[in-house]
């Protein structure tokens, strides 16, 4: 079968090496000069364990029954060797200390109380150290480059999929993240609402007393700081301050000032910052992260399934949206082997029901 991978982030990706390996002829589409461009390449690069999702039982059972296929298709990228730690605050945390070792307990997520200097104890109530592990995305990609050589898909970079040029496709996969709606209302296939967060990366230089070592305040409009990769950096997420722009809607708003600096990596001195609010909401935690020096930051659009402030759950969802047509959308990456799993079933269903078919025409015949 000749199938049409469209977005060559790490789900779309892992879908056309899994598809071509399993002898279909794979060409897979990319807007961009390289793979994993954009949230792929712009995100924490936390291979999520459910820690980070208290309150979303669903993405906590996703997030666990995915480590071992990620980690058998891409396991030189995972880094084990850092510590990580979770400190629940005092106040405006949605969850208690008591809570989350609770979800832990219930999970049979690995957390232990522990001693962390660097961290406030008049601002935060417990401060675990659980078993979590990062992506090095340099590592991720060049296996992902291998991958695709191996298995011999045809990688088309810089080249925009569209309703024409997909006609002599058997089946497309659309693996296009923020983009997903603006290709199916090409085909005339409703839209979804999602909320788009147009969301800024700080990359930080840091003393040696935050080595190897990653911090997530939780569970509210605080902040994290991880390694970032085999680097000797630091990428800083924050809940609020990351966000320059959102809405909710089929496609994500873009402020004109932000697009020469969408999905271009690490941007040096950008015209357009929030550091220093990463910088003074974190201090309040973390006193010491007053001496971070800013290298630089990354700017993407983050998507996710609308109305779900509750619960912040961060699904993958794989929907068969035409009969030839398979739509993905990206939760966290660990998912990535999952969802194309998912994808090789319904495509191998629909060979079979195919086969079944034409076998019966040859009866009738």
């Amino acid at each position: 079968m000749k199938i049409a991978v469209v977005g060559a982030g790490i789900f779309g990706v892992t879908a056309a090496t899994r598809l071509a390996k399993s002898g279909h002829s794979v060409d897979l589409f990319e807007k961009h000069g390289d793979i994993l461009q954009a949230a792929s390449g712009i995100n924490q690069f936390r291979l999520h364990r459910g820690y980070h999702y208290p309150r979303s039982p669903e993405t906590i059972r996703e997030s666990l029954s995915a480590q071992e296929s990620f980690a058998g298709e891409y396991r030189p990228a995972i880094i084990d060797d850092f510590d990580h730690h979770y400190c629940i605050a005092k106040e405006k945390s949605f969850v208690s200390g008591d809570q989350f070792m609770k979800t832990c307990l219930e999970y049979g997520l690995e957390h232990e109380h522990c001693e962390l200097g660097l961290v406030s104890d008049t601002k935060v109530g417990a401060k675990l150290k659980v078993k979590e592990s990062l992506v090095d995305l340099e590592k991720l990609k060049e296996l992902c480059w291998k991958k695709l050589n191996a298995s011999r898909v045809r990688v088309l970079l810089n080249t925009k999929a569209d309703a024409q040029s997909i006609k002599k496709y058997d089946f497309i996969v659309l693996c296009m993240y923020a983009d997903n709606n603006e290709f199916t209302e090409s085909l005339g296939i409703p839209s979804q609402d999602y909320q788009y967060e147009l969301c800024e990366k700080i990359v930080i230089k840091l003393p040696d007393q935050f080595k190897n070592k990653s911090i997530v305040i939780m569970d509210g409009p605080f902040m994290c700081v991880d390694p970032f990769g085999k680097t000797n950096l630091f990428l800083m997420g924050n809940v609020v301050h990351a966000i320059h722009h959102s809405n909710v809607g089929k496609h994500p708003e873009i402020p004109s000032e932000f697009i020469p600096l969408l999905n271009r990596g690490v941007i040096k001195n950008p015209p357009i910052t929030n550091f220093s609010l990463f910088i003074d909401s974190a201090a309040e935690f973390i006193p010491a992260i007053k001496q971070a020096e800013h290298v630089g930051s990354m700017y993407t659009v983050r998507t996710v399934l609308a109305n779900v402030d509750k619960t912040d759950k961060r699904p993958t969802l794989v929907d068969r949206v035409a009969p030839n047509i398979v739509r993905v959308f990206s939760g966290k990456i660990g998912t990535c082997v999952q969802a194309a799993q998912e994808v090789e079933r319904i495509i191998n269903e629909m060979e079979g029901v195919e086969k079944r078919v034409a076998n019966e025409r040859v009866a009738l015949s």
